[in-house]
């Protein structure tokens, strides 16, 4: 793998792009939140409704480093129902996560609005990891009774979830301090325009799909002057595929004159 910035450019191994990360500890009421997300060179980040198969075993190696560094990884009940996903991470990571502090595996966190949940995914059937569920309160009232066995329900808003609440009870009531959302899209958009978002890990895959699909981020437009800006920290390659690390800022629009 060739690292292209910062400089100097130079060969690195794989199992250490991502493997010890500069995060700090949060100073405010939420968790550090960072996006990981996988695209096409057109920009979809979805083919066939998916986005399992767009990514290298390269990319799958770094999402496992993302993980093992975070304190939970959080989800949509959308992305859930259409991918196979749990927040794991390999039983080699375990000790450096102990030894953080940090529980053997991360935190799984589902986001849902409605509290309808993919009961027979994965997420919800193994024993190795912790879970909790952010929700409404009418979420929370639709829940079936199954769903709470072995699930923390959060509760934030009415009838649709508070992020920026969620968050705050994330870190005040599971003390997570790095949380890493794997998306979907819509999610993605949600936490950018309550910026609530730090940074953002993109994988661009040397592959086209044209055709409909989502982006890594789908809403309505941002309005100018509160759009997230995107600041680069680190590219890597491994052969055609890119590695991008991004750290989010938001800037006022300059005064007109």
């Amino acid at each position: 793998m060739l690292r292209l910035l910062p400089p100097p450019a130079g060969e690195q191994s794989p199992d250490s792009v991502y493997a010890a990360l500069d995060w700090r500890a949060p100073a405010g009421a939420r968790p550090h939140v960072a996006l990981n997300m996988v695209c096409t060179a057109d920009g979809r980040a979805a083919v066939a409704g998916r986005a399992a198969g767009i990514g290298s075993p390269t990319d799958r190696l770094l999402m496992r480093q993302l993980r093992a560094q975070a304190d939970a990884v959080m989800v949509g009940a959308g992305t859930l129902r259409a991918e196979a996903l749990t927040p794991t991470v390999p039983a080699s990571y375990a000790a450096a996560r102990l030894a953080r502090g940090q529980s053997a595996q991360p935190l799984g966190v589902l986001v849902s609005n409605s509290g309808r949940l993919p009961l027979d995914r994965s997420f919800f059937t193994r024993a190795d990891f912790a879970r909790a569920l952010i929700t409404s309160a009418a979420g929370a009232a639709a829940l079936a009774p199954a769903a709470r066995a072995g699930l923390r329900v959060l509760i934030a808003g009415e009838s649709a979830v508070d992020l920026a609440a969620a968050l705050g009870a994330l870190r005040a009531e599971l003390g997570v301090r790095w949380l890493l959302c794997e998306g979907g899209p819509t999610l993605n958009h949600a936490l950018l325009a309550a910026g609530l978002v730090d940074e953002l890990f993109l994988t661009l895959a040397p592959k086209l799909a044209a055709g409909p699909g989502p982006t890594i981020v789908e809403g309505a437009p941002f309005a100018p002057a509160a759009a997230p800006r995107l600041r680069l920290l680190t590219v890597h390659a491994d052969g055609d595929e890119l590695y991008l690390r991004y750290r989010v800022v938001r800037e006022e629009a300059a005064p007109c004159r």
